[in-house]
């Protein structure tokens, strides 16, 4: 049994109306596919029906249950637009602008989600994270709890899984902005595998070993975190967060034998170098970005993402949904 196949049991459990604005990407179809097969979502794709339906008559695709929008032709393209245009007028945009921006699919399906229309949202096949992020700042914004969104990563090898964060939105947190992470990484790590989280916070220190201003940074961001109630351990070096044998010599007046799930690192640098090593050298699936803070799921792919990346992130967004609607 694969780490993720309890989160595809829940989704199939109550499975959400998941938006693909990028609907031409072979990848989306195929895991499409997948997706509609197994129940674990019901599809929708963003683009020219006649293009989208000669592609999947074209890769012999099954794809019965899917609906697809023509965005540009949509009976809700104006509705959208005003909604659009109330959302971002104090930004100075015009209604035209609105109109400009939701003939990306990206946008529209944005919309979709604030509306309603579409209870989640996957993108980043070929669009830039940076894109996507921006559609969901401008439009879907984050919880009131929250003061920034951050993106996770999944990595999985066999049975074993850890959360990586933040890999995908923050370059240089604060130690509040750590502790944020360190808080909704913990959250989405229990949300999805309903067991708990430890957080390491990860620094080239291991418990006073180094000193300077960034390692600073990260014991500030831990005793924040641990004044919230939060399960975290650091400042600590990587192998002592991973291996008992190195915390115990390292750090022995930390419980040793629980294990740490939830890696926090010091900066996005340190994070996505650090995943994409972990991926490539190490035959580590990464799965992800998830978004966290969010008011409402949109997830981003990595543009060198497989199908079945896809399928496990549809999953997740479907959970993720299942719980806002708590």
């Amino acid at each position: 049994m694969r780490v993720l196949d309890s989160i595809i049991k829940k989704a199939v459990k109550n499975p959400k109306k998941i938006v693909f604005p990028e609907a031409l990407d072979e990848r989306i179809l195929r895991a499409s596919e997948i997706i509609l097969k197994q129940g674990i979502a019901k599809v929708i794709l963003l683009g020219n029906p006649k293009e989208i339906l000669r592609k999947i008559d074209a890769l012999k695709l099954n794809l019965k249950g899917v609906e697809i929008i023509n965005h540009l032709k949509s009976e809700k393209f104006d509705f959208y637009a005003e909604k659009l245009f109330e959302l971002r007028k104090e930004k100075g945009i015009s209604l035209d602008d609105a109109k400009k921006m939701l003939k990306n699919g990206l946008y529209f399906g944005t919309m979709m989600l604030q509306t309603g229309d579409a209870d989640g949202l996957i993108g980043g096949a070929s669009h830039s994270t940076a894109d996507t992020i921006r559609a969901a700042f401008q439009i879907i914004k984050t919880k009131k709890s929250v003061k920034k969104v951050s993106g996770a990563m999944l990595m999985i090898k066999d049975e074993k899984v850890l959360l990586f964060a933040d890999c995908a939105v923050i370059p240089d947190p604060t130690s509040d902005e750590l502790a944020e992470i360190a808080r909704l990484s913990i959250e989405t790590f229990e949300n999805l595998f309903n067991k708990k989280a430890k957080a390491g916070m990860l620094s080239y220190s291991t418990a006073g070993s180094g000193n300077g201003e960034d390692v600073e940074r990260v014991r500030e961001a831990v005793k924040i975190a641990r004044k919230s109630g939060l399960n975290v351990v650091g400042e600590i070096q990587a192998d002592a967060a991973l291996i008992e044998n190195v915390c115990e010599i390292k750090c022995p007046e930390i419980n040793c034998r629980e294990k740490i799930n939830v890696l926090v690192f010091p900066g996005l640098n340190s994070s996505n170098i650090s995943y994409k090593l972990v991926e490539r050298l190490g035959e580590v699936r990464a799965v992800g970005p998830i978004l966290q803070g969010l008011k409402k799921p949109m997830n981003d792919l990595s543009r060198g993402c497989s199908v079945q990346d896809i399928v496990d992130l549809t999953a997740i967004t479907v959970v993720q949904a299942q719980n806002i609607k708590k």
